[in-house]
């Protein structure tokens, strides 16, 4: 068994027209779609990998790259060693594009890759470390459609017209907006959709599966989570899902460096773990219990009131501000409204009730009846 990586190095130069695109390489073009090209690609010029690798590396240090503490820091490395390899190297990556803006809410990004043999797969990258891209995540709760989904569906509108086979794909939220870019794309370029692959992306609201985009694209796509999956059980689906083996435990199973390979396809498991199956009854049942109104109030308190309050931006700050990040943290909800601070505390303490009362009921649920044996005088 193997990582992404260590495909690369066994199967690297075997060529598309011995063997076909799979889930693997998807997932690693969705990963390389992590990589920041800025100052590399341009949305009107495209490059092949070989080169763009070339171009990054002379920007960027290994020793930079390795002190990130973005759980995609990996990414370039990957770029590296796919532009390396007969498979990859010569695949023209364009139209990349990269919006961060905190205003509207929105963290977007995406890039295409084209084929020599006239196929095109679009990667739209999944949430960043920014403020900005988690709020996001949250949006997908109580929004119609956000920001980033309306991006998504006008870069497959603007940048997939013609007449190649297309594939679209991400991980994480870029696996949601892959799958919403291929349902309400023109009709005339979702024909050409092949796949649409959510590599353990979070679901949508019902109104949106319940649409005939929707439905029409569903049959093409490929879901895979790994089996201790907790953003892909986000909301609802429809989807067939690829259950997989990882090398990692719980919540660091969503890093796909940790999903093991074998041959030309992921390790199958045979179903989510009882924790993946918990996480997802706990969210499900608290959302339920929210109005559209509930979650956008307690998304409005969480990320303005609190997080952007107290001055973060990233939620590296989070995790290396120490005793000063919670303290400010701490101070900000203290400066809420009463009512709005009330309000945000029995949500959580909602959340945390439904999850205890679900862990209990689940434990009884295993525990055996001891039968009494009367004894007999």
């Amino acid at each position: 068994m193997a990582n992404i990586s260590e495909y690369i190095d066994w199967r690297g130069d075997v060529p598309y027209d011995v063997d076909h695109f799979n889930s693997v390489d998807n997932l690693i073009l969705s990963w390389i779609a992590y990589t920041d090209f800025e100052g590399v690609l341009k949305s009107d010029e495209g490059m092949i990998m070989e080169d763009v690798a070339r171009a990054y590396f002379e920007l960027h240090t290994e020793e930079e790259i390795k002190s990130r503490s973005t759980f995609f820091k990996t990414s370039p490395f990957i770029l590296q060693k796919a532009a390396e390899a007969p498979r990859y190297r010569d695949l023209l990556m364009e139209n990349y594009i990269n919006i961060v803006d905190p205003e509207k809410g929105e963290q977007y990004s995406a890039v295409t890759f084209r084929f020599p043999e006239g196929m095109r797969y679009a990667a739209f990258r999944g949430t960043d470390n920014t403020v900005v891209g988690w709020r996001e995540d949250f949006n997908l709760s109580f929004m119609t459609e956000t920001a980033g989904q309306k991006r998504a569906v006008e870069y497959v509108n603007k940048y997939l017209k013609g007449s190649d086979e297309l594939i679209l794909g991400g991980h994480s939220k870029g696996g949601n907006f892959a799958v919403y870019a291929g349902a309400f794309c023109d009709k005339s370029i979702q024909e050409r959709i092949k796949n649409v692959y959510s590599n353990d992306g979070p679901g949508f609201r019902q109104e949106i599966l319940d649409k005939p985009g929707y439905k029409e694209i569903l049959p093409r796509i490929v879901s895979i989570i790994p089996e201790e999956s907790v953003v892909g059980v986000m909301l609802s689906n429809e989807y067939e899902n690829h259950i997989i083996k990882s090398s990692a435990k719980f919540v660091a199973q969503h890093d796909p460096m940790t999903w093991l390979v074998y041959g030309r396809d992921f390790v199958s498991a045979d179903k989510i773990s009882a924790n993946s199956r918990l996480i997802d009854k706990t969210m499900m049942k608290w959302l339920s219990t929210m109005s559209d109104e509930d979650r956008r109030s307690f998304t409005d308190s969480l990320f303005s009131s609190i997080i952007d309050s107290a001055g973060v931006r990233t939620l590296n700050e989070i995790s290396e501000g120490g005793i000063k990040i919670i303290s400010d943290l701490i101070k900000a909800f203290k400066s809420m409204e009463p009512e709005k601070q009330q309000e945000f505390s029995e949500l959580v303490k909602r959340l945390i009730k439904i999850g205890n009362e679900i862990i209990i009921n689940n434990v009884k649920s295993k525990i055996k009846p001891v039968k009494r044996i009367d004894k007999k005088s």
